[in-house]
């Protein structure tokens, strides 16, 4: 890695030049630019200290923020809620429809490699500097495991996708010695990647996130470094449910959603991923008997423009900023709107405009309102098409128009609260805790807990509804699961006043009803793979275009052996898209017959 010493100069330094040139220079670590004066450092010169191991952390990321357009082509254009437009070309148009040949260059795995070549390179000289006492034990683990996890994460993508990839954790000089694929092994994902994987991240010597002081926790150009690395836990929580582990999944998982510990009496504490009810991730209005007062800021929609405040911190786990004067240039930008090369999907459409929302009054409904807002939030109609919107509420204003066509700011969505509840319901429900999983997806642990019938439920102004009790009402065994014997599976969600109870998971709502939705209806029969559908179908309507689809569909039709769970929802895509009867039927034939991986070509 080579380092410009004009960056090293630099008094203050744009997180974007941090990030694409791998230096870590703080303000207030000004350590880090005791070198010599000249244009470039050596290998020797790389590794001295805390703030240069810092710099290859930071490095590691800016390689990791190139991969953000091919990300979201492969987990959300390749599954069905995101289609191709008139302008897409033939490329993008075989990733969509399940026909890729070789030469498409979307899907070459390079770009992830430069990544994994780098990391093994880092790991190496995180290993030598620990041994040299250059790195005290806990700087070592904490920068080894976030490194490590990301390679980890970078697999897990390659293997998701491509399905067979060879896997190299040695350090080579040069990419080139990567094409003789014969000196390396070569991982299946159905069968051996995933156990090599959680193998390695069970290995990790540190899983929590940086601790406050460290020195790669800081505030730069007005960016808090604290969403930019990876989560250890949810990366684990997630390869467990590959691996069909789904008690140790929901154990990762709850480490994450219990962040700020069992007890205590704040904001944070209350609100941060545990799906809260605060009107800042909401869906509300400023009159309950009017659609068109439907709130834009706060709430749901502006959980996607917000910068890092507080309600930001207690939705989002992991985005990764895009400047607006250095590279990586924000890619979504072209990809949704510049160039229209994609759009929402007519089935992501249906989808959303199926729902109602509905608001009550003494258990009354009094107005129901077709539609999904978290729909009209994720695209807008925009000069007569639909145009995806999540990523670019930083750079189109109310009417759909450029705020400044050159400042392209905006962020890659990665992990956010409502991520990490689904997959914890995913394996809740697997785990034989199929009620948990639905509450957290509905209307939250209190309304599912509760067998004492409200006297009423009231609607205030915005639209939200709270359940209304007679006085002195003792919920002492009520709106809990504390006698389940497993603590992963216990919550207290209980708000009584005879006693006063405000416990720990008490303001939690639900996904649904945080939406202003009622609770899905559950057959009897098979509750299992019902609940299991309506998390996967909650999940579109909720995290559509995030980057969750196409691992989400292929990890249920792997684990049941039915290939038509993610086929039929393909067909039905190309079906509406206007793609004839015969190609959509060649597509649903491919995938049927388990052809679910891009080709794995070098370029």
């Amino acid at each position: 890695m080579v380092v410009n010493m004009k960056l090293i100069l630099s008094k203050k330094i744009s997180v974007a030049f941090i990030i694409i040139f791998g230096l870590a220079v703080f303000n207030s670590c000004k350590k880090i630019v005791d070198v010599k004066p000249k244009d470039a450092v050596d290998q020797t010169q790389m590794y001295r200290n805390v703030f240069d191991a810092d710099a290859a952390v930071i490095g590691v990321y800016g390689k990791v923020m190139n991969l953000a357009k091919q990300y979201v082509l492969f987990n959300e254009l390749r599954a069905d809620l995101m289609d191709v437009t008139t302008s897409s070309d033939q490329y993008i148009k075989q990733l969509s429809e399940h026909n890729v040949t070789a030469d498409n260059p979307y899907i070459n795995p390079r770009s992830f490699y430069e990544v994994i070549l780098n990391c093994n390179d880092v790991l190496k000289n995180f290993a030598l500097m620990y041994q040299q006492n250059k790195l005290k034990t806990e700087e070592y683990n904490q920068r080894y495991s976030d490194v490590g996890a990301i390679r980890t994460w970078l697999y897990l993508q390659l293997g998701i996708h491509f399905g067979k990839v060879p896997y190299v954790t040695n350090p080579l000089t040069q990419f080139d010695d990567l094409k003789d694929v014969s000196k390396f092994p070569t991982l299946d994902l159905e069968s051996s990647l995933i156990d090599t994987l959680v193998r390695f991240a069970e290995s990790l010597p540190y899983t929590n996130d940086y601790p406050t002081g460290t020195t790669l926790m800081t505030t730069i150009d007005g960016y808090n470094t604290s969403k930019f690395f990876i989560n250890k836990n949810i990366l684990l929580g997630d390869l467990y449910l590959w691996d069909g582990q789904y008690h140790k999944a929901a154990e990762s998982f709850r480490k994450v959603m219990d962040i700020n510990g069992p007890t205590g009496n704040t904001e944070q504490f209350y609100n941060q991923y545990k799906g809260s009810s605060f009107n800042e991730a909401g869906i509300s209005y400023g009159n309950i008997n009017n659609t068109s007062s439907l709130v834009y800021t706060p709430g749901w929609r502006y959980l996607f423009e917000r910068s890092q405040d507080n309600p930001f911190n207690y939705e989002w786990i992991w985005a990764l900023p895009f400047d607006k004067n250095f590279a990586p240039v924000n890619p979504f930008i072209d990809l949704f709107y510049t160039n229209y090369q994609v759009k929402p999907s007519q089935t992501a459409i249906d989808n959303w405009n199926n729902q109602v929302q509905t608001v009550l009054v003494n258990n009354t409904p009094i107005s129901s309102i077709p539609g999904d807002a978290r729909g009209w939030f994720s695209y807008r109609v925009i000069g007569g098409q639909p145009v995806i919107m999540k990523y670019l509420y930083n750079y189109l204003n109310t009417g759909g128009i450029p705020i400044d066509a050159l400042s392209k700011q905006g962020r890659w969505f990665l992990e956010r609260a409502t991520t990490l509840h689904l997959h914890y319901a995913e394996a809740a429900n697997r785990d034989n805790h199929s009620k948990i999983a639905y509450a957290l997806v509905n209307r939250g642990l209190r309304d599912t807990y509760d067998s004492l019938q409200p006297t009423s439920l009231t609607t205030d102004s915005i639209g939200k509804t709270y359940r209304s009790y007679s006085q002195n009402r003792d919920v002492t065994n009520q709106e809990n699961t504390l006698k389940d014997p497993d603590a992963i599976y216990q919550f207290d969600a209980r708000m009584g006043d005879a006693p006063a109870y405000r416990s720990s998971w008490y303001r939690n709502q639900g996904i649904r009803a945080r939406a202003n939705l009622f609770a899905v209806k559950i057959p009897t029969t098979d509750s299992v793979t019902n609940i299991e559908n309506m998390i996967i179908n909650e999940s579109g309507l909720e995290l559509a275009y995030e980057g969750q689809r196409w691992s989400d569909l292929l990890r249920i039709a792997i684990r049941r052996k039915d290939p038509a769970f993610v086929a039929d929802k393909i067909y039905q895509k190309l079906i509406k898209s206007g793609l004839s009867t015969g190609a959509a039927s060649q597509a649903r034939a491919r995938l049927q017959n388990g052809q679910y991986y891009l080709p794995f070509n070098w370029k």
